[in-house]
């Protein structure tokens, strides 16, 4: 009952969708990855995409969303995020249900979810907290900047799945046009492998000690890149860190 279970369905700027357990709840935030392969994720370690307890939403970009529709073909529960994404969930066949920013959430008895606000080019973007009395698990991604109303949010987690999308000088001298190199670098945008180092150095010093990199970039990072630069700056054996794939199937158990 208190082990935190997750599976990095699939994590990058092609789709996104993770698989948690905590406190006996099992739930699903975003959808932007096939029905099947979020189906055979889940099989390959007897779990069932029907038995799923809730799915939670990050924003309304493609990436998070563009399988919203056959997901909730399949699913037997809600589907819950800020209603600024309600639209680009319209089609979905679950019950929506709409969450406030910087609430404590008491979906589900023995459990505290919490959604705030993170900086993206799309309205209300969040991250979310799943809390129980002994575990927590804290997840932000598709955030331009981290601030202290967001680490505040993510301090004393146990688990913390933290952005690490791009390389600056990858994206720098990458294909990318200056204008989207712009827009990744900004406020909007997206962390670079630097600015996680810098938080997960913060979380770990708040007791974290179990990382997953998330969201890197097919085009300006690799998963080399993105541990090499956390560890030069947490040099810890003690501190796990893993590398999300752009997708797959391993079951993570802390």
């Amino acid at each position: 009952m208190n082990e935190i279970r997750i599976i990095p369905i699939g994590s990058g700027s092609t789709g996104n969708c993770f698989y948690i357990e905590i406190g006996g709840y099992r739930f699903l935030i975003d959808m932007g990855i096939g029905y099947k392969k979020v189906r055979d994720a889940l099989a390959m370690h007897g779990r069932l995409l029907e038995e799923v307890d809730a799915i939670f939403v990050t924003h309304g970009h493609y990436d998070h969303v563009k399988a919203a529709v056959p997901i909730t073909n399949h699913v037997h529960c809600n589907v819950y995020a800020n209603k600024s994404v309600m639209y680009s969930i319209r089609d979905s066949k679950a019950e929506r249900v709409v969450l406030n920013m910087f609430e404590d959430i008491g979906l589900f008895p023995g459990l505290t979810i919490r959604m705030f606000k993170v900086p993206h080019d799309f309205a209300y973007t969040c991250g979310y907290t799943f809390s129980t009395s002994e575990r927590k698990i804290a997840y932000v991604t598709d955030c331009g900047r981290m601030n202290e109303k967001i680490l505040q949010e993510l301090a004393g987690a146990d688990v913390a799945i933290i952005e690490s999308n791009h390389d600056v000088e990858m994206l720098k001298n990458g294909p990318y046009p200056k204008s989207l190199q712009a827009r990744i670098r900004s406020e909007a945008g997206h962390l670079s492998n630097d600015e996680c180092a810098e938080t997960i150095a913060f979380l770990k010093e708040k007791g974290t000690s179990h990382f997953l990199l998330a969201h890197l970039s097919l085009h300006n990072n690799t998963p080399g890149i993105a541990l090499e630069t956390v560890r030069q700056r947490i040099a810890d054996p003690d501190v796990d860190i893993y590398v999300c794939p752009d997708e797959g199937n391993d079951l993570l158990v802390y």
